[in-house]
């Protein structure tokens, strides 16, 4: 018992020893005296320059922590800054740790800023860190493992970033978009773990000019097989609500449930931003200059590759490429590479809209069907394409597809149909009352541009389209007015932007409507308009020489042929008269 004593109190002796060690080693180590060997081995392994201009701090009990400030790390080359930061803290609890549990406690950072280029060889100025070392085969993702085997039980109390600070840049392109601002802090973080998360950001993109303030709030669960998501948030003036479920299986498929009030896409679309300015331009009556040949913008849809998710998004009011739409509800799934935008409904412009978007990112291929029903098409066409060439209110339909790898591709690659039915409208650019009693001169081959301010009114217009390779193609047109008929035949090149027509209008005999009585006379007559030219700056071409066999056929005709008839003594008298005058006898 003795002896048995004397060892448990040498045991204990030697506990309080080692004890007393560790913390005279604590208190005594300095860190510092290490950093320039760092600096060293970061510089050798990764040929960066990494600096600590601040001091480094240590802790080994009961916590195993460190803190450092001032840290800098450059790019590979050029050696320009990479990363800052101005301090970061965290520690880890010891005693878990050697049980397998990772308790760390919260890990502070502020004062983050980092540099992300993307050359232009496509490769970022990260990569050679993820890149494995000369000589040695990449490293195969492993579960951390306690020493008993079991895996590794991560439980961090939270995460709290503050003045932090990103800059992307795409040197091919030459776009650059900055995070500032940035802050963010959670709860806990761990298996079956609940919390709340906080995060803020400004945004900011340089060409075209764009700054977007983001704010979001809500509260999470860590679930074994996925992270649900219960959040409320702020995008400049749009208020969001929404759940989301985001699985943690590589493959699982995410869920999600929005509620915006308002939303303008085209306030982050620089394509749209394009659109409004040459619209300002137009208003003011000024032509803007048109390059040579526009840019086309590049269509990449594989990002849907891996993707699998399904949701549900209602947004009360929405913006896009200069339509306005309320009410907006959709159905959203994405799987195996393709997503499906609908079905979907919404208020637009008087009317309603109902159809499905389904985009392919295998074959980078784009469907649409829609049916726009009872819409007042003028303010449609205004705000969607800048033109004001059509009024009227009807339904149109939509059933098309395209594929290729930039805009133009589309645009030239565009197949399907189309159909559109309207009532009390006009055609504007183009009188045809005032072209048909031109006819009546019978003045020979005209060509005239477009004019807004002159306009054809119709009762009713009907028209179907076949689009292929990007040129739609109509054989149908039906327009009625209390006048007259128009037909007509011919394609609209969407690629090019071009047309080339030829609508036929044809007198009826009504002395109502357009014209009023004085065309009552060309009961009969066709008088064929030929459009042609870019859609922007339309031109049409009336040949009324070509009109002259159905202008004799008319009433018109018939009564200057009665005239002549009648009168024909006196003509031939007075055609003899001139000839000696002419002659001298």
């Amino acid at each position: 018992m003795k002896v048995l004593k004397i060892l448990l109190w040498l045991a204990l002796a030697l506990i309080v020893l080692a004890a007393a060690g560790v913390a005279v080693f604590a208190l005594t180590f300095d860190p510092n005296k290490y950093k320039g060997e760092l600096e060293r081995l970061v510089k050798e392994r990764t040929g960066r320059t990494l600096q600590l201009k601040g001091p480094l701090e240590m802790a080994f009990w009961p916590s195993l922590g460190a803190k450092v400030a001032g840290v800098t790390l450059s790019e590979r080359q050029p050696e320009r800054q990479f990363l800052s930061l101005d301090s970061a803290h965290a520690s880890v609890a010891l005693m878990p740790l050697l049980r397998g549990e990772l308790i760390v406690d919260r890990v502070r950072v502020s004062g983050l800023k980092a540099q992300i280029v993307k050359g232009k060889d496509g490769k970022f100025n990260f990569e050679d860190l993820t890149e494995p070392q000369a000589g040695k085969p990449p490293a195969k993702p492993e579960e951390k493992k306690a020493a008993g085997g079991a895996p590794v039980k991560f439980d961090i109390a939270g995460v709290n970033v503050e003045h932090a600070a990103v800059v992307y840049q795409d040197l091919a392109s030459g776009q650059e978009i900055s995070i500032s601002d940035l802050k963010l802090d959670t709860g806990r973080i761990a298996e079956n773990a609940q919390g709340k998360l906080d995060f803020s950001a400004t945004a900011r993109r340089k060409a075209p000019p764009l700054e977007v303030k983001v704010a979001l709030n809500g509260n999470y669960a860590l679930k074994p097989d996925a992270v649900a998501l219960d959040f409320s948030g702020r995008l400049d003036e749009s208020n969001v609500k929404g759940k989301a479920v985001v699985a943690r299986a590589e493959k699982g498929a995410h869920q999600f449930d929005l509620d915006i009030d308002k939303l303008n896409l085209d306030r982050y679309l620089a394509s749209s931003e394009k659109k409004q300015e040459t619209a300002k331009k137009e208003e003011k009556g000024a032509q803007p200059a048109k390059p040579a040949k526009e840019a086309d913008a590049p269509v990449d849809l594989s990002g849907l590759k891996g993707l699998n998710a399904k949701g549900r998004v209602a947004i009360g009011a929405l913006q896009v490429q200069g339509l306005k739409l309320a009410n907006l509800k959709t159905e959203l799934s994405a799987a195996d590479g393709r997503a499906q935008v609908g079905p979907h409904s919404a208020n637009l412009y008087e009317g309603s809209l109902a159809g499905t978007v389904t985009l392919d990112g295998n074959a980078n291929r784009v469907a649409l069907k829609e049916t726009l029903s009872n819409v007042a098409v003028g303010p449609l066409l205004r705000d969607a394409a800048q033109q004001d060439k059509l009024e009227g209110r009807g339904n149109v339909a939509l059933d098309v597809t395209a594929a290729g790898k930039t805009v133009n591709a589309m645009k030239s690659a565009l197949a399907g149909n189309a159909k559109l039915n309207l009532r009390d409208g006009a055609i504007k650019g183009v009188d045809i009352g005032a072209l048909l009693q031109k006819a009546r001169s019978a003045l020979g081959k005209q060509t005239e541009a477009a004019d807004s301010k002159q306009k054809t009114d119709f009762s009713e217009m009907s028209a179907s389209f076949a689009i292929k390779n990007g040129v739609a193609h109509n054989d149908d047109l039906d327009v009625k007015a209390p006048l007259f008929r128009i037909g007509g035949a011919g394609d609209i090149d969407i690629g090019k932007s071009t047309i080339n027509y030829v609508a036929k209008a044809s007198v009826v005999a009504t002395t109502k409507g357009q014209g009023g009585r004085e065309l009552d006379q060309l009961a009969g007559l066709t008088v064929p308009v030929k459009l042609t030219g870019p859609l922007d700056s339309m031109k049409y071409e009336v040949d009324y020489k070509a009109v002259a066999a159905d202008l004799a056929k008319s009433k018109v005709g018939e009564k200057a042929k009665e005239a002549i008839d009648k009168n024909k003594g006196k003509v031939e008298e007075e055609v003899r008269d001139r000839l000696k005058g002419l002659l001298g006898r």
